[in-house]
């Protein structure tokens, strides 16, 4: 299958989803983004007020209406149509003024050069077969100077095949996980996964090393500033066993990058 050819089935998949998915993230469901990823993507981001911000790959638009109620002025893209609709019906009931394409993250024509002062990628590389065109596309918006934070699964520990290893079969209690099995970090590889169990289309995954994003970041200019493992708040352990996993390993990285040069 062509490269092409996988992207449009990505977007096809993603299509087929965004119902779900919206449904999922919209209530608050999904604790990962909740408890994990955004405190820890808001910390880095700052204050946003007044900045021009891109949200690659938003989804239904969950992340950058938050980036918006910060004050952000934020232009939104995504591959999937029927995420950009759901996104749209959300401003037009609650307008907070963002601009929404449908587009794939590999060409950002639609843009100009040098527009933005943040460009943020929230769990969507690992969906894009070619990151190293989505990267570069990204580069070439932000302005020197300005910042590109994007978020991944941790691929030390959430490659295909790891999992806890059990001393009680399917216990959640993270008293019975006896270790993390973690094993074939190289090489780079693609994984079929569906976002819950019975969602009604599988995407596809892609597994890399570290070092793969790192000299893509290279190559397109930017520097990383900042590599963040994020945690949740250490009271949820306390009151829930289940996420004192979440102190123990990684499930997920994000960079903190800045474009090289001055504006």
């Amino acid at each position: 299958m062509t490269a092409q050819r996988r992207n449009d089935s990505q977007r096809d998949a993603w299509d087929r989803l965004a119902d779900g998915w919206a449904e999922l993230v919209r209530t608050g469901t999904d604790h990962n983004r909740v408890h994990v990823l955004d405190p820890a993507t808001l910390a880095i981001l700052g204050d946003v007020a007044g900045k021009r911000v891109l949200d690659a790959g938003c989804g239904e638009g969950r992340f950058a209406r938050m980036l918006a109620q910060r004050g952000a002025r934020v232009t939104a893209v995504d591959l999937s149509s029927r995420m950009i609709e759901l996104a749209r019906q959300e401003e037009q009931k609650n307008p907070l003024g963002i601009d929404y394409h449908v587009a794939d993250i590999r060409d950002l024509s639609l843009l100009p050069a040098a527009e933005f002062d943040i460009a943020l990628a929230y769990v969507c590389l690992v969906d894009v077969e070619e990151y190293e065109a989505a990267i570069a596309q990204i580069a070439r918006v932000v302005r020197p100077g300005g910042q590109f934070v994007f978020s991944i699964t941790h691929p030390c520990f959430t490659m295909p095949g790891a999992e806890w290893e059990l001393r009680v079969p399917d216990s959640f209690r993270d008293a019975d996980r006896l270790y993390r099995k973690v094993d074939n970090y190289f090489p780079a590889r693609e994984t079929p996964l569906r976002m819950w169990p019975r969602a009604p289309a599988e995407v596809v995954n892609y597994h890399r090393p570290l070092s793969e994003y790192a000299h893509a970041l290279r190559d397109s200019g930017f520097l990383i500033r900042d590599l963040v493992e994020p945690t949740p708040d250490p009271k949820l352990a306390e009151q829930l066993d289940f996420w004192r996993g979440y102190f123990r390993i990684a499930l997920f990285i994000i960079f903190d990058a800045v474009k090289a040069g001055q504006q």
